[in-house]
């Protein structure tokens, strides 16, 4: 019989071998621009994020990743600019994130990273989907959401980033099932999420600045103040340009009617926002009537009037004019108050 050479031997093993073995997993192609993406988009600059994640997709096109940051920072962009404007656009990515990582399960059912793509995926979708009011869509997307997420963590426990959602479902689902008089009843779960959020801000890599932000809105939720300002001062100082994190603190000292400490956020806001060059103004408007309840409450009548006035003042499409004429109205209530007052001064 004829010697089979070590080189032939070898490459029958490799065509013998299962196909998944011969994939890489998702998590080995990660590299650098994915963490210099997320680090300059939540610096606010979006587009250079955009480009970091399209020059991580030139190089790994079949790896899902590079659409699901993507998509994440389009996610971002359009909650700093109010708009719906790359909502067709993120929608793509998502739909290419979830059939590579599809694909990449199918190849590897052991794949830990693809399922937390996928679970990741299917959380923007619902988001995306409570954002139009589509409210079954949503929980079914966010039901494959942790069960992805689940799976995620379970093969490998040192993903912590899988956490995040995780414990963002675990706490909403409590909220959901008090107002939401159909679903099963499941007990109180809102301090194993916020534990499970922790989690991520604490251990993992690529998720910890959305989930610190995550937490800190659940902190505002569940009325637990003190930590949602320990939580919104730590963004703020690692993130001072970027207005998305600036939103939390005056939250909470309008929530607890702390005038002066809300005025000077949201003047501290309205200035951020002035600066970033938004494509609408939407968020001005909200800022700016906030901010002129924010001084009537103080009795300084003559801010109040001018805070008001700029926020009536201010140009907005029809669609943003429906979404806030709550907003403009307490404008607008505030600036005939303001008048009001000024006038029985002199």
């Amino acid at each position: 019989m004829k010697k089979i050479s070590a080189l032939t031997v070898y490459l029958l093993a490799l065509l013998l071998w299962p196909a998944s073995s011969l994939r890489a997993a998702v998590g080995d192609e990660f590299n650098l621009r994915i963490d210099r993406g997320l680090e300059i988009l939540y610096q606010g600059q979006y587009q250079e994020a955009i480009d970091t994640f399209d020059a991580f997709i030139n190089q790994h096109p079949k790896n899902p990743a590079g659409y699901f940051f993507k998509a994440g920072a389009y996610q971002l962009r359009s909650m700093a600019y109010e708009t719906d404007v790359w909502d067709d656009l993120q929608r793509s990515l998502l739909d290419s994130s979830l059939n590579l990582s599809g694909q990449a399960i199918s190849h590897d059912g052991r794949d830990a990273w693809a399922f937390f793509i996928r679970g990741g995926t299917y959380a923007y979708r619902a988001a995306i989907k409570v954002r139009t009011k589509d409210y079954f869509s949503a929980l079914s997307n966010g039901l494959s959401a942790v069960s992805d997420l689940n799976k995620a963590a379970a093969l490998d426990p040192r993903l912590y980033d899988a956490y995040m959602g995780i414990g963002s479902f675990h706490y909403f689902r409590t909220k959901a099932a008090s107002v939401l008089k159909w679903l099963p009843f499941i007990g109180d779960n809102r301090e194993q999420g916020i534990a499970e959020i922790k989690l991520a801000i604490e251990k993992g890599r690529y998720s910890k600045v959305m989930a610190q932000n995550g937490l800190a809105w659940i902190y505002v939720d569940y009325e637990k103040y003190p930590l949602a300002l320990e939580q919104a001062r730590q963004l703020e100082s690692s993130y001072p340009q970027n207005h998305v994190f600036f939103w939390i603190a005056p939250e909470v000292h309008w929530r607890t009617k702390q005038w002066d400490k809300g005025s000077a956020g949201y003047a501290r806001l309205l200035k951020l926002l002035d600066q970033s060059q938004p494509m609408n103004n939407f968020n001005r408007v909200v800022v700016g009537s906030r901010l002129a309840k924010c001084y009537y409450q103080q009795k300084k009548y003559r801010e109040a009037l001018e805070a008001s006035q700029k926020a009536l003042g201010l140009a907005l499409d029809e669609r943003s004019a429906q979404r806030l004429k709550y907003e403009r109205g307490r404008a607008y209530e505030v600036f005939k108050q303001s008048e009001k007052k000024l006038k029985s001064s002199q």
